[in-house]
């Protein structure tokens, strides 16, 4: 049976389930992520994300 959940909602939920992951993963290697804030490309340690 299809779900009747609507392709945008399908993609924001898998959209967000990859990003939990990259920053878990990032997290257990120590390792920084890159987000954009105020205009300005800022690198942050995943474990603050």
């Amino acid at each position: 049976m299809a779900s009747k959940e609507s392709v945008p909602k399908k993609a924001n939920r898998a959209l967000k389930h990859a990003v939990r992951d990259l920053i878990k993963q990032r997290s257990a290697a120590n390792d920084k992520i890159v987000i954009w804030k105020n205009g300005q490309v800022v690198r942050i340690s995943a474990k603050k994300a």
